[in-house]
């Protein structure tokens, strides 16, 4: 009977949640088009009738169509539900929605709509600018054989609930145990939740085919830990807890790397601005769609080379330079080479778009930093002329306080990277705490590397931004932590890179304030999720706010991870390190589905990612990142009103994929990596062995290799591969001849002194891992 009635609402207006009370639509008092046919007038559109009885046609016609909505008196708007097509074929292709301004049409750009299948679709708006008006039209440009076909268009008010979700869109969760739906990493934390679990209930852990238990355990406080199973086989289990089951998942070496590091790499190919898979011109976007001035696109980029070089030089080619369109857009430095591996040629693009467009907001030219840093492991693939630009930009903009042009949601008071900064930005993300910190500390080196006198400024203004947060930032306001969003790893990881790699710099009490931060975020995550809350009460889970887009906050959770690898090394209590590192990845799997949905971030999941059987509720459709075609899209994450465990909620607020929610998980990986990494190093006669421990074995069935850097304190540096040392393998070896005479660089023998120390190393930069021995 309740699906025969849901039936019935759907045919005339399925706009109602099935649970609690919505907002009421907005009532149009007319509609007009750019033509109509008699049987099918505009008024059809707003008749309270969806169905396909009851639409407006317009007559046929190459030209763009219109339908135009007018109301009483001047409405502030939140979006719309469009109904189109017919027999649910042949919906509105390409469109935007406009509202009526000082007397013209203005596109409102998050409902720039392009490509679009579905014939039943919410369209928000989001904050890029308010939609107040008494007359919203539809301006459609793109049909399956030139006839528009609207069946409904309800509007949306502005309210704190936002645009309701459609009636049909799945309320209930896949399964009734929590965990990572692809699997788990072979020696990490591996644990799900129950919520509906008894504390002492016994769990097993069963083949997925069926068979007897291969491990057993007991629930406490909705959690099971199975963390000491370590199969050595590529078959699916299941975790079964009473009569219910887990979505099927496997266990192996660096499973979480393998399925996602070319996904990674694939959403900052296709979601570049001007050159990606859409080649719109995108309001307020720069290197990347809809990354305004704060997409970290550098700040995370860099790191996954310098942490794991050999993973992306082995990922198959599939950038091809372009030459500008427009020189005012790129094309300041030269092309790459096209062998280059692509998070090379992205590493390029960003830096080519920030000095061609000469933007000098302090974030954006920020980014330069990692560029200039890296460039000893660039230079290989990229013209020298690249760094003599950037570096001539940077340094000649780093303390200039004033930005190029005005940026939306700016909330820089100034643009000076050498001043100190003692506001706390936003929960929108684009201002946090110690931002400047990790540049500062890469201009330094790159300032030495220059022989520059002023090297020593950029090292005293990291570490004067430093000692202001640790007298300053209270770990206990929400704000200081996850209110940040997407942005809070920013904090953490400069504090952490300023005491790795400069401890005599360092400001009295930073390594006991990064022990405070560890222990708000110990006591934040006490609850059946294993998920760091925003605040300590019991409602307290995520960022809200009086908007409906307020607030999606996938990025935190997946940046998240980044902030405890980086932390780890600078603490001492063991039992802090443990749950840290089980909260490290309890994040990771609440991207994977251990969340009160049991659904991955991203919609595409299922499509894209081993393993995965159920993707987020929905995507976005068109926006000023235009990503709905992009892959692996990060698109949304449960909301507060999802916790602890309200799965009835189903896809309610805010969902949109953006490059913030990318990035943070991006710097995760390269975090991973360096925790994960290893390499040991001795001598036989005169041979060295190398064996490297690292997330590289990403197919089971084939020898890879790696590549290490080896020298020597008498100067000789050569470069050795190594193999897996079988197919299945978390362990490369090599071997390489030594001998003692003078250095003679890459001739494949590496030459020594009496006493010389023999480093070997894998990974760039501040993310190296090495070894020694004393010949």
């Amino acid at each position: 009977m309740r699906r025969f009635l849901a039936l019935i609402l759907l045919a005339m207006l399925p706009l109602e949640l099935a649970l609690g009370a919505t907002p009421q639509p907005a009532k149009p008092i007319a509609a007009r088009a750019s033509s109509e046919r008699a049987d099918n007038p505009a008024s059809k559109a707003i008749d309270g009738d969806s169905s396909d009885r009851s639409r407006w046609v317009s007559a046929t016609a190459a030209t763009p169509h219109w339908l135009e909505l007018g109301f009483p008196e001047p409405l502030d708007l939140a979006g719309l539900h469009l109904f189109s097509g017919y027999a649910k074929q042949k919906p509105l292709r390409d469109f935007v929605v406009q509202f009526w301004r000082d007397g013209t049409w203005v596109d409102i750009p998050s409902a720039n709509v392009k490509g679009n299948k579905l014939p039943r679709l919410a369209v928000r708006f989001d904050d890029t600018l308010a939609v107040r008006t008494d007359r919203l039209r539809l301006f459609i440009t793109g049909t399956e054989d030139g006839v528009a076909r609207v069946g409904e268009v309800v509007v949306w008010p502005m309210s704190k609930a936002g645009v309701p979700q459609l009636l049909g869109d799945d309320q209930k969760p896949p399964v009734l145990v929590f965990l990572n739906q692809s699997g788990f990493n072979a020696g990490a934390p591996k644990r799900f939740t129950a919520p509906l679990a008894e504390d002492g209930e016994r769990f097993e852990v069963v083949p997925a085919t069926g068979g007897a238990a291969v491990y057993s355990g007991v629930i406490k406080a909705k959690i099971g830990d199975f963390s000491d199973f370590e199969p050595r086989s590529s078959q699916e289990y299941v975790v079964k807890v009473g009569d219910q089951l887990s979505v099927p998942f496997r266990v192996a070496d660096w499973l979480l790397e393998r399925t996602t590091y070319q996904r990674a790499v694939d959403f900052m190919i296709d979601s570049r601005h001007y050159v990606g898979n859409d080649r719109n011109v995108c309001q307020g976007s720069y290197g990347w769609r809809d990354d305004h001035h704060f997409g970290w696109e550098l700040h995370t980029l860099v790191p996954q080379w310098l942490s794991n070089p050999s993973a992306y030089t082995r990922m198959p080619r599939q950038i091809v330079y372009e030459k500008p369109t427009n020189p005012k857009l790129w094309g300041r430095l030269d092309p790459p080479r096209d062998d280059a591996p692509d998070i090379i040629k992205l590493i390029h693009w960003g830096a080519d778009v920030i000095v061609t467009q000469g933007t000098t907001h302090e974030l954006l030219k920020s980014q330069l930093a990692y560029f200039l840093y890296a460039w000893p492991w660039l230079k290989d693939y990229l013209p020298e002329q690249n760094y003599q630009v950037v570096r001539d930009f940077t340094f000649a903009q780093w303390r200039n306080p004033k930005a190029d042009h005005g940026y939306p949601y700016d909330e820089s008071p100034e643009h000076d990277l050498l001043a100190l900064k003692t506001k706390i930005g936003s929960t929108k993300g684009g201002y946090p705490p110690g931002f400047t910190i990790q540049p500062n500390l890469l201009m330094h080196e790159v300032a030495l590397r220059e022989k520059r006198s002023d090297a020593g400024d950029y090292l005293e203004a990291a570490r004067r931004q430093a000692a202001w947060i640790v007298d300053q930032l209270d770990w206990e306001n929400p704000l200081a932590t996850k209110g940040q969003r997407m942005s809070e790893f920013i904090t953490v990881t400069g504090l952490c890179h300023l005491l790795s790699d400069y401890p005599q710099a360092a400001p009295a009490g930073l390594r006991d304030k990064l022990r405070a931060w560890a222990e708000v975020a110990i006591r934040r995550s006490d609850n059946l999720w294993d998920f760091r809350k925003l605040g300590d009460a019991p409602d307290q889970w995520t960022p809200t706010g009086d908007r409906p887009t307020m607030w999606n906050e996938p990025g935190n959770v997946v940046g998240f991870p980044a902030i405890v690898f980086a932390l780890l090394p600078h603490l001492d209590d063991v039992a802090q390190k443990t749950r840290l590192e089980q909260l490290a990845w309890s994040h990771f799997d609440a991207m994977f589905g251990r969340n009160p949905t049991g659904r991955h971030f991203s919609y595409d999941a299922p499509r894209e990612l081993e393993g995965v059987e159920y993707g987020w509720y929905s995507f976005y459709v068109g926006g000023i990142g235009r990503l709905e075609n992009a892959r692996f899209v990060i698109d949304g994450s449960p909301k507060n009103q999802h916790f602890p465990f309200k799965p009835e909620m189903g896809n309610i607020g805010w969902t949109e994929g953006w490059i913030q929610h990318n990035t943070p998980f991006n710097l995760s990986l390269a975090y991973l990596a360096r925790n994960s990494t290893s390499i040991e190093v001795k001598r036989t006669g005169d041979t060295l062995v190398v064996r490297l421990e690292a997330p590289l074995n990403f197919d089971p069935a084939q020898i890879e290799t790696a590549t290490v850097s080896v020298q020597s304190a008498s100067g000789d540096r050569e470069s050795l591969v190594l193999k897996e040392e079988n197919a299945d393998s978390r362990f490369f070896v090599g071997t390489i001849p030594i001998a003692a005479a003078t250095p003679t660089p890459g001739d494949g023998v590496l030459q020594y002194a009496p006493n010389d120390q023999i480093e070997a190393g894998y990974g760039f930069g501040y993310f190296t891992r090495k070894s020694g021995i004393k010949l």
